[in-house]
């Protein structure tokens, strides 16, 4: 039988604003963990099925007319100084009773059932966009997201001042002067995508793959110098540089008797499946053979 190869491309929304609520999340996030996009718990899990959320340290720039977000994952800081900064944030979040729980990639994860109503948007759904359109929403609960805009008005101000944020000022660097809330719900409200809940192992250089495949309870691979052919069937893939490797993906599958199945989101969820079979023609016709698809031809 073919091994299974199931590799996530990453998706983009198009800002409609027609709509009163845009979807929490970007498409290949939604269809990691479902629609809710309760990152927070597919992070950390919990017992109690307790609201949980994420809050990542961001640098909002100032153009001429709103604020454009940049992610930590953009901000070179080291580790220690961005725990101190944590560190004088969380107590401002312990007093409005959103209790750390654990920290995240690029993001700390925090119990606050109070907040199981705030509509929010992921950090990389706001990313490079005037965040007007992404900031906190009310839905059930009236005055969650002013009473968020505070907390968050509070970590800024410490933050502004903070030697931390002087230095990085002095030296050209941006300064880590807000943070952003993301990712709310409980363990039920996740939704695996179905190639995760089969997954046997993961390769992925995304942050939050070393939480979930450790909730999963399946081995993390690393995309550096991966040999496809020796992979175990029902890998899940979600690698950046996989336009680098397609061409070694493609002699894998046509040598080693790989089905290889993309998903992507070009207009909702697409997904596509290339065998080795069919790009082998029959014996007697040795001289005509279908070759498989180049990277450039898949994305035209």
């Amino acid at each position: 039988m073919s091994r299974q190869i199931s590799i996530l491309l990453s998706g983009e929304d198009q800002l409609n604003h027609d709509i009163a609520y845009a979807p929490k999340a970007l498409p290949h996030e939604r269809y990691l963990i479902g629609d809710s996009f309760a990152l927070g718990s597919a992070l950390h899990a919990n017992p109690n099925d307790q609201i949980q959320l994420c809050i990542e340290p961001v640098h909002l720039h100032a153009t001429r007319d709103h604020l454009v977000l940049l992610p930590l994952s953009e901000l070179s800081i080291p580790t220690n100084e961005i725990m101190i900064l944590m560190e004088e944030a969380n107590t401002i979040l312990n007093e409005e009773g959103i209790i750390p729980i654990s920290r995240g990639p690029n993001a700390w994860i925090y119990a606050a059932n109070d907040y199981e109503s705030l509509y929010t948007h992921s950090v990389a759904q706001a990313t490079g966009r005037n965040i007007d359109w992404w900031l906190p929403k009310d839905t059930v609960v009236s005055g969650l997201a002013k009473r968020w805009r505070r907390i968050q008005n509070e970590i800024q101000m410490h933050w502004h001042i903070h030697p931390i944020n002087e230095a990085r000022e002095a030296q050209g660097l941006a300064r880590i002067n807000s943070v952003w809330v993301y990712g709310i719900g409980k363990t039920t409200d996740i939704a695996y995508s179905p190639e995760l809940m089969n997954a046997t192992q993961m390769i992925s250089d995304h942050p939050w793959m070393i939480s979930i495949a450790a909730q999963r309870g399946i081995p993390l691979l690393s995309s550096e110098s991966i040999q496809w052919e020796q992979q175990a069937s029902n890998t899940f893939v979600w690698v950046d540089d996989i336009h680098k490797q397609w061409p070694g993906l493609m002699q894998a599958m046509l040598e080693h008797d790989l089905e290889i199945t993309l998903i992507d989101f070009p207009q909702g969820i697409r997904k596509r499946t290339l065998r080795a079979k069919d790009y082998q023609g029959p014996a007697w016709k040795f001289w005509h053979k279908n070759q498989p698809p180049t990277w450039e031809e898949l994305q035209a």
